[in-house]
């Protein structure tokens, strides 16, 4: 008979053998080829306060998905930078890195590092993107590529303080802090409210000069993106509490023109406020959830979404959790993500293909003012839709 201790080292050795095997995101369903590329910058306008240091201004790594013209000499991506993904390894620990947590380097994704740009194409809308607490831009490649392969240029930043470590080109590895990544602990006592109405803010602000230096860019005749995008098109998604920061950005800045929550519980002044133009909650299956954090969360988005009378939608996506609304599904061990609640019964490619199609319907209605799949009847797609209202 296998005693508990032998269970024990097969089940992390079968972890173990899957995590090192390699795994491909989901292949692209667009006509273009997608390349990727990194900024950094400083807001020299805003001193961070999140920052340990006093008087430091805010810095953000931002990373552009884009319509790509690519040679023979283009080069894929590493899903996560070498030096940057050797640096979470540290932080993580023997045990996560060997046994929970895929070596980036297993991750394939299908952007190429810094092409030219696509010109066949006029103007390409902007789709702004932000991460949940914690998580990296590149944590939603799946997403970012798939939009970009579509015709979108997708623009996601790392928050430093929230993101779990941020690299800055120059070395710098910023860890996360209490004020900037508050946990779940604080998430919604009344203090924990505070700090992350506090911290929306902050990232709404950043969003808002992210889309500041999009314009700057877009007029500069030496940039590749020189009057190539749309900023008179500009939407934003976001996971989480990103998902809080797109409600909060669309409330704050009038150029968005379209928002989309991932499982993102509301935080802000647009909970009293309310929205006045296209947005989205697509949410994984909280529909028979009714103990009190779960039902202020509802109360908060029935109060926003009732705010507007056109073009709202409410989904909930059968069999799905909170982490399918990100790569995690194609990071991490599945037994663990399914155990701990982190992904659902929908399945890895199946799931991240029905939010895919779920945001390019949006963006393609508001942002282009096409409705080649009407947002409304997904579900006679993908039975797993189901609409709240």
């Amino acid at each position: 008979m296998l005693t508990l201790f032998s269970i024990i080292l097969l089940t992390l050795f079968s972890f173990w053998i899957e995590l090192k095997t390699n795994k491909s995101l989901p292949t692209l369903t667009g006509k273009y080829e997608v390349g990727r590329m990194a900024l950094h910058l400083i807001d020299s306008s805003r001193t961070d306060s999140l920052s340990p240091p006093p008087f430091s201004k805010r810095e953000l790594i931002v990373w552009i998905w884009y319509p790509a013209a690519t040679t023979q000499t283009d080069s894929i991506v590493e899903y996560i930078h070498s030096e940057w993904s050797k640096a979470l390894n540290e932080q993580r620990g023997l045990v996560l890195k060997n046994f929970f947590a895929r070596d980036a380097s297993k991750i394939h994704a299908h952007s190429f590092q810094s092409p030219k740009l696509f010109i066949g194409q006029v103007k390409y809308p902007v789709v702004l993107m932000k991460s949940g607490i914690g998580t990296m831009a590149t944590d939603y490649s799946a997403f970012a590529e798939e939009l970009a392969s579509h015709g979108y240029i997708v623009v996601g930043n790392d928050a430093p303080y929230s993101t779990w470590l941020l690299r800055f080109p120059d070395g710098r590895l910023i860890s996360r802090t209490s004020q900037g990544n508050p946990g779940e602990t604080a998430t919604f006592s009344d203090g924990g409210n505070s700090i992350l109405n506090k911290l929306v803010q902050i990232w709404s602000d950043d969003t808002h000069f992210i889309l500041d230096q999009l314009v700057r860019i877009n007029a500069d005749s030496s940039s590749m993106f020189f009057n190539r995008l749309d900023t008179s098109s500009v939407g934003i998604f976001g996971h989480s509490f990103g998902g809080a920061t797109a409600a909060q950005f669309c409330s704050d800045d009038s150029r968005c023109k379209a928002g989309v929550d991932l499982d993102g519980a509301p935080f802000g002044s647009v909970i009293q406020k309310g929205l006045n133009k296209p947005f989205m909650f697509l949410l994984a299956d909280h529909r028979n959830e009714s103990d009190a954090v779960s039902t202020n969360i509802k109360k908060n988005i029935d109060g926003i979404y009732t705010s507007f009378s056109d073009n709202k939608v409410w989904i909930y996506l059968e069999g799905a959790g909170h982490f399918n609304f990100s790569d995690l599904p194609f990071q991490k061990e599945f037994i663990v993500t399914r155990l701990s609640g982190g992904t659902g019964s929908i399945g890895n490619s199946h799931g991240t293909e029905v939010i895919s199609s779920c945001l390019l319907s949006f963006f393609d209605e508001h942002l282009r003012g096409q409705s080649k799949t009407n947002i409304k009847k997904l579900d006679k797609q993908f039975p797993e839709i189901k609409f709240a209202k």
